[in-house]
């Protein structure tokens, strides 16, 4: 159980120092999503002008203003609603005639005139602002931020025009807004004539994650302690909707979300918008696809275009043109030819907007994963160490699908972003290593049972053992079994009369087909003591008709002793006649002895009773007798004779006991008809009807010398002459223990 807690631990670990692999896997876990929940645009508000391969036939990029300028003013003729620019003019354009004649005078001394030109055609910069100045507010051009891991003091002041739009909300134990933001050192921005004529700066880029694709997208920057920057995108959604400043909503772990009116929209600590990319439509005229309508630049500039497409609609301005290097890897990317343009990363985030479905991976979602892992950790290491291997797999399976299934549908259908990839890494990570430590202290369990019992039990129970260890317990419990003794007749006199090797020699011969039988009869070799044998049925396996094997295995015993005799007799020089006692009772069954030496045994009364009636048997001129209880669970089986009725020493209580003659239906009539004349004198004897017992044991030795008879004769003849007290219940007391 430690090293289950161990192991969850060194996956928590994992997530706070989290290795580049974790990581890649994540990403590509969330591309899946992505892929499988993408749909089309929602909102029908955002096109883009794309300055495609084609357009550049038009003239070398970048184009002279006047072009920007005659594209700028269809576009806002149109009655667009914002027209942003995903593009910078950080420089003046050199292909207007005033600033070539600067050039050349400056270059060569050249002082060139231009005659022909029109006064409003020599500045094509001033063309383009007039156009941007008349579209009041409603242009945006792009920036470009270079960010920095340090905040800047004191950045370079290079926008004279900059305004603030947007307020911030604090919680509590909230700090500055600009401490939790991604931060630039510098910008880049288009000269001030034409800022200052659009009124309106935003940043256009995105950064990739470490596998070069665009998942995230900033929607403010901080240029200093003083200044923020709207993303374009966050920028074109303000100005469409008419609202002045954009609300910022800060918390104890950093920004929130963002409100622009009625309108929220959630972001990660950083503030950052998860960008919910749209199904591919079409492939564009250059690279990469389409998921929004798009209209090639040298189109729009032609006198016959129709441009009430962009009627009431946030149109962007950006290329596909694969030499200008603006296409982006997104989720949906494939291959290199279903990149998009970097310019649909900005119309994706609109329509995440505007469509309401923008997707929400708040900040506590961390401690929620973190959360997950510990339990789900702490929960496989209490299942795989106490369930079975097939329960444990099972539910395993069915955690990882219901952490994909439920974050499946929480980012189709809530857009809240819970990637369960470090859960999922955790867990194959958890179980394979418990299952493998569970399968070694198995394996350990197996060996130790097999050392205890390999010798002892059949190969069938020593399996099922080592695969079932809780079925029976080493530490004690009360179990109801059956216990057999068996000691061969005499062996005394035969071990004086053989030397030590022939002994072994005999008793190898001997105890190896008694104990085979005893173990296929699936019964445990408890222990041997010189020629005795102690075995059990009923423990350490559990089984219902134990009483029956143990009577059956002492029948086969006894015939294959019957076969072994001539010849044990032919090489030792000795006849093998073995005494067995078998009794049934509650046991109490595990391991005894010492801290350093022990075994498997049984105690109990059962236990010693059967250990007396293997002596018993002498009295009788018997082979194999059983107890009472014995004899009532196997009496379907077997065929037996009711003995006698005795008390043994160590006891007070009387037993009846039974004389074990074989198989059902394989017992010689003889014998089943000697039995029955016999236990008709038994009865008389009780009774004290001594002449009646007299004569039927008469009549039976008659017929057979038969053990119980000879002895049970003697017996009734002494109390005809010298009758037993007052008060006797035909009881025989034997104070022999052996």
């Amino acid at each position: 159980m430690a090293v289950g807690f161990l192991l969850t631990l060194f996956c928590v670990g994992l997530y706070c120092f989290e290795p580049e692999f974790i990581g890649i896997i994540s990403l590509k876990t969330y591309d899946v999503y992505m892929r499988a929940t993408a749909v089309s645009p929602k909102s029908d508000r955002v096109v883009f002008v794309d300055i495609d391969e084609d357009s550049l036939k038009s003239g070398q990029w970048p184009w002279p203003r006047y072009m920007v300028a005659e594209l700028a003013r269809k576009v806002l003729d149109a009655k667009a609603s914002v027209l942003a620019f995903d593009v910078m003019f950080p420089e003046p354009d050199g292909k207007s005639p005033n600033v070539m004649q600067a050039d050349l005078n400056r270059n060569f001394n050249l002082d060139v005139k231009f005659s022909g030109i029109p006064d409003n055609l020599t500045d094509f910069d001033g063309l383009f602002a007039k156009t941007l100045a008349q579209a009041n507010g409603n242009t945006i051009l792009g920036c470009f931020m270079y960010p920095t891991a340090k905040a800047a003091e004191n950045p370079p002041d290079i926008d004279s025009n900059y305004r603030q739009h947007f307020y911030t909300m604090w919680a509590k134990d909230a700090g500055n807004v600009t401490d939790y933001l991604m931060q630039a050192r510098r910008m880049t921005i288009s000269i001030p004539r034409l800022s200052q004529a659009a009124g309106n700066n935003a940043f256009f880029n995105s950064w990739p994650d470490a596998d070069n694709v665009v998942r995230r997208v900033p929607l403010f920057m901080a240029y200093g302690p003083k200044r923020m920057y709207p993303a374009l995108a966050i920028e074109a959604v303000r100005m469409d909707m008419g609202i002045k400043q954009i609300g910022i909503e800060c918390g104890s772990m950093g920004v929130e979300r963002l409100r622009l009116g009625k309108v929220v929209i959630p972001t990660d600590a950083k503030g950052d918008m998860l960008v919910n990319f749209r199904t591919p439509m079409t492939r564009g005229e250059g690279k990469g696809f389409r998921s929004f309508p798009s209209y090639p630049a040298r189109l729009v500039l032609e006198k016959d275009f129709d441009t009430r497409c962009f009627s009431n609609k946030i149109v962007f301005v950006g290329t596909s043109a694969a030499a200008l290097k603006d296409l982006r890897a997104t989720p949906l990317t494939v291959d290199e030819d279903s990149e998009i343009a970097g310019v649909e990363v900005h119309a994706t985030m609109v329509d995440n907007i505007l469509g309401g479905d923008v997707l929400y991976q708040p900040g506590w979602s961390i401690w929620a994963d973190l959360a997950a892992i510990i339990l789900t950790g702490l929960f496989l290491t209490i299942l795989i160490q106490r369930g079975r291997a097939l329960l444990s797999f099972a539910v395993t399976l069915l955690v990882l699908g219901l952490a994909f299934g439920v974050s499946y549908g929480l980012f189709m259908w809530a857009h809240f972003v819970f990637v369960p990839a470090r859960l999922v890494t955790s867990t194959i990570i958890i179980y394979p290593v418990l299952t493998m430590i569970r399968f070694w202290q198995e394996e350990s369990q197996k060996r130790r049972v097999r050392n205890m019992f390999g010798t002892m039990v059949s190969s069938e129970v020593l399996r099922y053992l080592e695969n079932n260890p809780a079925s029976f317990s080493l530490t004690g419990q009360k179990a109801e079994a059956t216990m057999f003794f068996s000691d061969i007749a005499g062996f005394t006199t035969i071990s004086e009369s053989l030397q030590p090797e022939r002994l072994s020699d005999l008793l190898n011969r001997y105890l190896s087909p008694m104990t085979k039988i005893i173990m296929d009869r699936n019964g445990y070799v408890d222990k041997y003591e010189g020629d005795l044998i102690m075995a059990e049925w009923g423990v350490p396996f559990a089984t219902a008709d134990h009483a029956v094997q143990a009577c059956l295995a002492a029948i086969e015993q006894q015939a294959k002793l019957a076969e072994l005799r001539s010849v044990m007799k032919q090489e030792f020089g000795h006849e093998i006649h073995v005494r067995m006692g078998i009794n049934t009772g509650i046991v109490t069954a595990g391991n005894m002895g010492s801290d350093r030496r022990f075994q498997y045994t049984v105690i109990s009364d059962a236990v010693n009773l059967a250990r007396r009636l293997e002596p018993a048997n002498k009295d009788y001129g018997t082979r194999i007798i059983i107890g009472e209880d014995t004899f009532n669970k196997a009496r379907d089986t077997i065929e037996a004779r009711m003995l006698d009725k005795i008390v043994v020493q160590g006891t007070s209580r009387p037993i009846l006991i039974y004389e074990l003659l074989g198989k059902k239906g394989e017992t010689p009539a003889q014998d089943i008809k000697i039995a029955k004349r016999y236990e008709e004198a038994l009865r008389f004897y009780w009774g004290m009807k001594w002449d009646e017992a007299i004569r039927c044991l008469e009549e039976v030795l008659v017929e057979s010398q038969d053990g119980p008879s000879i002895t049970l004769l003697q017996r009734a003849k002494e109390f005809k002459i010298m009758p037993p007290c007052d008060g006797w219940s035909g009881v025989y007391l034997r104070h022999e223990k052996e």
